[in-house]
């Protein structure tokens, strides 16, 4: 475990819950990146496996400073903010112990923040993989079907002195950041540490925090660039805690409320109408096309058809919500003592 009287230009914030099999992993994605001025801060929140024996054993080989902070169970974003708390670095860089970065990760985007003091928070692409496989699931998020992220259709400007980074320039980035969330996920980006003297992480969360954290970032007028460059792999395998494609109604319940829940706390930050409106369209959506469907599929009717008539409430223009309002009613009807 190395330490250093000198203030690291990156920290480098990872949580760990039980994440023993993958620290091999974790170490030698830190140790590939090109880019040396960092630290490292392990925050391990309440592991029950080896995770600290094997840190005990094997961090003797980690070339950078290290701290390790061990506490009990909070969460992931409860673990974050104690990572910000004993980091030095100017930059914020966080990381999964499960995923990589390519080794041009840091040095790409500090060279970005550091030429650039008006940017906050740089990003680039996630590609996902197969964790036993390696195979490419999807190649970058910033493309669909060969269509560019919603919201990199925003106006954007040529990063000086960067050759293939853009920095959003366009008042609209609150309304686009709501409608469309920002693709760059915390850990393929860099964030100036100064960020979280007006925003931190809210603690309550278990899971999908990082889409309204950024949403937050947007609407109070923080700085945003990209790169289209792969900086983030990310594994997909049974243990991610934000998978809930094919789980259970009730997990799937669960998101939903989340979403519910994170997309009106937004409304605080709103400063148009455009902004309002696009609160109200996500939540009619959460509402129609996420609770509904997971009530009918809990058989809980009577709340189906309740989240069918908040979502036709909110944004009446959309007659798919009113078809589907008429069919929760049927169904109710004919099971009216569903719930």
């Amino acid at each position: 475990m190395k330490s250093d009287s000198k203030p690291p230009a990156i920290s480098v914030i990872v949580p760990l819950y039980n994440r023993e099999k993958f620290l091999p992993q974790l170490f030698s994605t830190i140790e590939s990146q090109t880019f040396r001025n960092i630290e490292l801060i392990l925050i391990d929140d309440g592991s029950e496996d080896r995770t600290e024996q094997w840190l005990a054993e094997n961090t003797k080989a980690l070339s950078f400073p290290l701290i390790y902070h061990k506490q009990s169970n909070a969460g992931p974003y409860a673990a974050r903010n104690k990572g910000l708390k004993l980091a030095k670095g100017e930059y914020i860089a966080f990381q999964d112990s499960d995923d990589e970065w390519p080794e041009y990760h840091l040095s790409a985007l500090y060279d970005v923040m550091k030429k650039n003091p008006k940017i906050d928070w740089v990003f680039g692409s996630l590609k996902r993989i197969d964790h036993e496989t390696r195979e490419v699931c999807e190649e970058s998020n910033l493309f669909r079907n060969d269509v560019v992220h919603p919201f990199l259709k925003l106006p954007a400007k040529a990063v000086a002195n960067c050759d293939g980074f853009f920095v959003i320039d366009d008042h609209r980035i609150g309304e686009f950041a709501i409608k469309y969330s920002v693709p760059g996920s915390t850990q393929c980006a860099l964030i100036r540490k100064s960020v979280f003297d007006f925003e931190l992480f809210d603690e309550t969360y278990r899971t999908a925090y990082d889409r309204f954290f950024a949403i937050r970032l947007a609407l109070k007028r923080f700085t945003f660039a990209y790169t289209m460059e792969t900086h983030q792999i990310y594994h997909i395998h049974d243990s991610h805690i934000s998978l809930v494609a094919d789980s259970s109604p009730e997990k799937l319940k669960k998101s939903a409320l989340t979403m519910i829940r994170g997309y009106s706390s937004l409304q605080e930050l709103t400063t148009c109408e455009s902004e309002r409106n696009a609160i109200k369209q996500r939540l009619a959506h959460v509402y129609a096309w996420e609770l509904s469907m997971a009530c009918s599929q809990k058989k809980e009717y009577k709340s189906a058809a309740a989240a069918m008539i908040k979502a036709v409430t909110l944004y009446p223009r959309n007659y798919l919500f009113w078809r589907s309002l008429l069919v929760s009613f049927f169904r109710f009807a004919i099971h009216p003592l569903s719930n």
